[in-house]
């Protein structure tokens, strides 16, 4: 075989394995991911047993988290458009929705997630199953997979911001659920605290860390610190939901800043 045949050979082989490679990565089999239910499984052993401790209730949550994660409500109008369903829907039936997120090597993850309910009351919601979120990246659970993700803009955690005393300055962030209030901060000022976003409360806080990682705790945990007050008036203010908390104990004081409830 001649040097131009072979070439010729080599070239269309490339072709045709690359188009190969294409086909796959078209026809390659989402990753599912379904709802963790863990806080209505919370209600649900505190109703069969009342007299459960906190600690107790914690530590079962907790456990659940590792098996399922936790639903971790994000603004994510961009998938129910990008699916074709409206903002703030229902259905009695579970809806599938498709999308793409990149991994941390930039590779795009085929993704599909199935709900009856995407809505919130200023557009879409979505609780996926994490084990952490963070500026960087978001490990959600698919099955029994922990699979770590680029953080993107079309899947919005909330973020919440420690301010320094000048009530500029960024000092510390934090992602939380949608619509979950802040209600407490660590005495090191490293995790806050937000609550369980249903009618009735199991006692517990969802603590969440500066890396990311989160946690049910009593709400009794000691070092937590708990009195606050509104600031109505501050000059970083954007809109009328844009909100700025102070946790003040004897020795020390914290500005939080973060987003109220739409409702």
């Amino acid at each position: 075989m001649s040097k131009t045949r072979s070439l010729i050979f080599f070239i269309f082989l490339l072709s045709v394995l690359s188009g190969q490679q294409s086909i796959k990565a078209q026809t390659r089999k989402p990753l599912i991911i379904k709802s963790s239910s863990v806080a209505e499984a919370l209600y649900k052993k505190k109703q069969e047993n009342p007299r459960i401790s906190e600690a107790a209730l914690a530590a079962y949550g907790n456990t659940l988290i590792k098996k399922k994660g936790l639903d971790f409500y994000s603004g994510s109008c961009d998938i129910a458009e990008a699916n074709n369903v409206g903002e703030s829907s229902f259905s009695e039936k579970l809806t599938t929705f498709n999308f793409e997120v990149e991994d941390l090597s930039g590779k795009k993850i085929p993704f599909q997630f199935f709900s009856k309910e995407w809505g919130a009351p200023c557009g879409c919601s979505f609780g996926f199953p994490l084990l952490s979120v963070n500026e960087k990246e978001w490990t959600i659970l698919s099955g029994n997979t922990p699979v770590k993700l680029k953080r993107t803009p079309d899947i919005d955690f909330e973020e919440v911001k420690l301010l320094d005393k000048t009530k500029r300055k960024v000092v510390r962030r934090w992602f939380k659920p949608l619509d979950n209030e802040p209600e407490g901060i660590s005495s090191d000022g490293t995790k806050i605290y937000v609550s369980l976003a249903y009618d009735d409360d199991p006692g517990l806080f969802l603590e969440i860390s500066d890396t990311g990682t989160f946690r049910l705790v009593p709400r009794n945990t000691p070092n937590i610190i708990k009195t606050a007050a509104n600031i109505v008036n501050f000059e970083a203010k954007k809109d009328d939901f844009d909100a700025l908390k102070q946790f003040k104990s004897k020795t020390k004081s914290f500005y939080l800043n973060y987003y109220h409830p739409c409702t």
